[in-house]
């Protein structure tokens, strides 16, 4: 273990920093936000993301072209290791469930991140994933970024969905992946975003 204090209240702070940098990648991914996704990462740094191994810049646009597709997207993060190599440094793991769905048409996206799986021919499939993030996390001019990424991919799963159960009426507030999302939306009119 590093011999820095580990949690100093300078150190709690920079870990709520670190967990809110981890959301925020989370939900830039399922707005398909490639500015937000970009903005968690030092530029040029490398992700090793099972299919995708390369720039975090060929990260992001592989993402976009992948999810084009999909729906619906929902990255759950939870358990949070961070370890501090000094004050600038951190080593963190963080346990990441996906759930997302895919209509008949993208099966080869399917079967691109699993693999070779990808369900049946005729019918919608969601996708969960039980994986974790190992990241070196630096501080840069006193923000937190990502500058590797390694995915440790654990388990997942394909379910045949044989049933829609979302039946929306009217005023009902969907998710939208195209920068119209109510949380993006909301944003904006607070000057969040």
């Amino acid at each position: 273990m590093s011999k820095i204090e580990q949690f100093s209240p300078e150190r709690i702070a920079d870990r709520m920093l670190i967990q809110h940098l981890m959301a925020r990648w989370c939900h830039a991914v399922d707005r398909l936000d490639a500015p937000g996704m970009l903005a968690c990462f030092v530029p040029g740094c490398i992700d090793s993301h099972g299919p995708y191994i390369g720039p975090v810049e060929g990260l992001v646009g592989w993402i976009l072209e992948r999810h084009q597709k999909i729906h619906f997207s929902s990255h759950f993060i939870g358990n949070m290791l961070v370890d501090f190599v000094d004050e600038d440094t951190a080593i963190v793991e963080t346990y990441v469930r996906t759930n997302q769905q895919y209509p008949p048409e993208a099966k080869a996206a399917i079967a691109q991140f699993t693999g070779g799986a990808s369900g049946a021919e005729d019918c919608y499939v969601d996708v969960f994933t039980s994986s974790r993030y190992m990241d070196r996390i630096i501080r840069i001019d006193g923000e937190w970024k990502i500058a590797e990424r390694r995915l440790i991919q654990d388990w997942k799963r394909l379910d045949e969905v044989k049933v829609q159960a979302l039946a929306p009426k009217e005023g009902w507030i969907l998710g939208k992946r195209d920068g119209n999302d109510e949380s993006q939306v909301m944003r904006r009119e607070f000057g969040l975003e």
